[in-house]
C-alpha cells in the first residue's frame, strides 16, 4: 500500500513539474528588452522601406520575427497565453510577407506589412502591458 502510494505521489509531483516546465516563467526584463529591439528595427525598417533599401529592410523584418519567436516560451503576466501566441505568430507572419515584399521589390507591399506589424505591436501593448 504505501508503495503504491508513493508511486502515485511521485506520478503526480511528475505531472505538476512538467506543467510548470512546459511555460517558461514571464521575464519582465527580457520582454521589455525585446520591444526596445522591435522599436529600433521598426525605425530601421521604415528608413529602409523610405530609401527603398529592400536587403536592409528584410534583415530588419527577419530581427523583429526572430524577437517574437524568442517571447514565445513566455506565458505572459496578465491576458490569454493562446492570445499571446496568436499576436506572435501573425506578427512573424507579417514580418515574412514583408520579406517576400522585399523579394519583390514592392514597396506598397512592403509597407503593408509594416503597417500590420505595427498594428500587432499595438494590440500586444494594449492587452498585455
Amino acid at each position: 500500500m504505501k508503495t503504491q502510494s508513493l508511486v502515485v505521489l511521485c506520478g503526480l509531483l511528475l505531472v505538476v513539474v512538467a506543467a510548470s516546465a512546459a511555460f517558461a516563467e514571464y521575464d519582465k526584463d527580457a520582454v521589455v528588452e525585446a520591444m526596445q529591439s522591435n522599436g529600433a528595427h521598426m525605425k530601421a525598417l521604415q528608413e529602409a522601406a523610405d530609401n527603398k533599401e529592400f536587403f536592409a529592410a528584410a534583415e530588419n523584418l527577419m530581427a523583429i520575427a526572430k524577437t517574437m519567436k524568442s517571447l514565445d516560451a513566455f506565458t505572459p503576466p496578465s491576458g490569454d497565453k493562446a492570445e499571446w501566441d496568436e499576436i506572435h505568430g501573425n506578427l512573424i507572419k507579417a514580418a515574412f510577407k514583408g520579406i517576400g515584399a522585399c523579394g519583390e521589390e514592392d514597396v506598397d507591399k512592403l509597407q503593408a506589412s509594416i503597417d500590420e506589424i505595427g498594428g500587432l505591436i499595438k494590440q500586444g501593448h494594449k492587452i498585455f502591458k
